[in-house]
Formats: structure tokens, sequence, C-alpha cells
């Protein structure tokens, strides 16, 4: 598999979208979603417990619904262990092109928000089940609890539901509500106040808040243009997050630091902090810029 894409560059998504739309190639797998720019961020947030297939496709596609049905196959047989999600490139034009999809079909993974590409062709069915393995050593290799596919031993349990706060920020995502997702996660920590998952969320959805209404071109002029101007070098901070830049946005804030008064290096380190929890303390990049981040400030 290649280099990683990053995080999925949700800037461009601005707009709501129309409906799903489906692909055809066949009944649905049990372990498939349809992918819409309202699920496109809680996606993301599964991906850090679930490896998860994205075909981009349609029904234009030459062999597209015989290739659709194979991945079908492949996913079902590893018993949950992996989803496969199915964007139509058709009806969903804004999310195939947040995924800097060329070409149909277009074959990525991801894994714990980053995003990796795979091929961008028809995969031959006498490969997949070799590919879905790799994924599955990689995800278990970065510590994902996986249940175990068939031939493998028994199916793991199913997961316990998730805490009503956390369900109910999941649900506010998926319709566009940010506010009410802040909201949720906010109270979540108020009644557990170390809870992992709750943190990551509430500083993945700030900044998504954040950013909504900005324009990256408009804002990286403006930070050019004004070195000096904290909240726009903030901003363009927040965009390379979102765009998958995750060095730039860390190195563009640590630089801010030096000769920094005050108020500018407790801004900075409290947005680096959000930061690194949209990352996840597994991210290779966080502990560098956690030491370059201590050592600047003390």
């Amino acid at each position: 598999m290649s280099d990683p894409y990053g995080i999925i560059d949700l800037a461009a998504l601005k707009q709501p979208a129309g409906g799903a739309g489906q692909t055809g190639a066949g009944e649905a797998s049990a372990h498939e979603v349809p992918v819409t720019e309202q699920g496109l961020e809680q996606l993301i947030a599964d991906s850090q417990t679930i490896p998860t297939l994205l075909l981009v496709t349609s029904g234009r596609v030459p062999e597209g619904e015989t290739y659709l049905a194979a991945l079908r196959r492949g996913v079902d047989a590893k018993g949950g262990a992996l989803r496969l999600a199915i964007v139509d490139a058709d009806t969903q034009q804004r999310v195939a092109g947040a995924l800097r999809v060329q070409q149909l079909p277009t074959l990525l993974l991801l894994l714990k928000g980053q995003l990796q590409p795979i091929v961008d062709a028809v995969l031959p069915e006498a490969e997949i089940e070799g590919l879905l393995t790799q994924i599955l050593e990689v995800a278990r290799q970065q510590g994902m609890e996986l249940p175990e596919s068939e031939g493998e031993g028994e199916q793991a349990a199913p997961e316990a539901p998730l805490p009503p706060l956390l369900a109910e920020a999941h649900e506010a995502i998926e319709r566009g509500d940010l506010d009410a997702a802040v909201s949720a996660y906010r109270r979540q920590l108020q009644e557990s106040p170390a809870d992992a998952e709750a943190k990551a969320g509430l500083a993945t959805v700030e900044l998504m808040r954040r950013t909504q209404d900005a324009d990256l071109a408009a804002a990286r002029q403006a930070a050019a243009d004004a070195p000096a101007d904290l909240e726009a070098q903030l901003l363009v901070a927040d965009l390379d997050m979102l765009g998958g830049h995750v060095e730039d946005a860390f190195s563009r804030l640590l630089d801010l630091l030096r000769g920094a008064d005050q108020e500018t290096k407790d801004a900075v380190r409290t947005r680096l902090l959000d930061l690194f929890e949209v990352a996840g303390a597994e991210d290779p990049r966080v502990g560098p810029a956690r030491k370059r981040l201590a050592n600047l400030l003390y």
C-alpha cells in the first residue's frame, strides 16, 4: 500500500449534499455503510477502532458491480473485523473530491483516521483475500482489538453499546449539528473526566466547528500577509490539520513560540494540546511535537 494521504480534506465540504445514493451489485454486505458528507466525520472517528475499506465507484464503471460483489464477499468472510464503505461518485461528487479520487473505481483504506490509497482499478477477486488479511494484520499491529475472521477461531462477542452521551454526540455529528455534539462531549467529560474517546471527539468536533466557514486560499493568504497575526496563524494550522498536513500544523504553531509573550504562549499551547488530541497519542508525530513544545515553553 502507498503512503498515507492523511486526514480526509473535509474543508472542501461546506454545503449540505443530496441523498446518499447506492451503487448496485446485489445485496449489501452485513458490514457495509454508504458514505455521505454528513456521515464522513463519523466514519473517520470509527476508523480508530475498525479498519474501513472505502470504495469510490459508479454504476458506469465496467465490471464495477462484479468488483463490488467480490469485495462484499471478502469483507463478510472476515466476520466484522473490518467494514466496507461505499462512495457513489455520481451522487456524492463532493465526497469523492474530498477523498482526492482521480479515477474510478478507487479503493482506499481508512485506518485510525488516516487514509491510504490501495488501487485505482478493478482488483482481481483472487487478490482480495490476501489484501484483507494484510490490512487486518496491520491494524492489529497498531493495537486494534479485532474479532477473528472465519477459520481463525471463534468470533469475538459483540461490542458493548456506547455510553448515552457519546451516542448522542455521534448522532449529532451525523446530522451535522456540531454544537449539539460539543455539548454532549462536554457533558460526558463532566461525568468522566478521563474519557479518552470523549476528549478526542470533543477536540475533533471543535476543529470542525472552527474551520467550517473558512476559505483555505484566503486563510493562507491572510497568514502570509500578517505573520504576527495570531488568529490567522491558528486558523491555517487548523486547516492544515483538517487536510492531513499534521506536521505542518504542529510546526506552524511551535514556530510562533519563539520570543512570544505569555498570552501568545498560552493560546498556542492550548491549541496544540487540542490538535494532539485530534491526532491521537499513538500518532508518531505527537511525541516529538510535545517534546519541542515543552522545550520552547520551559
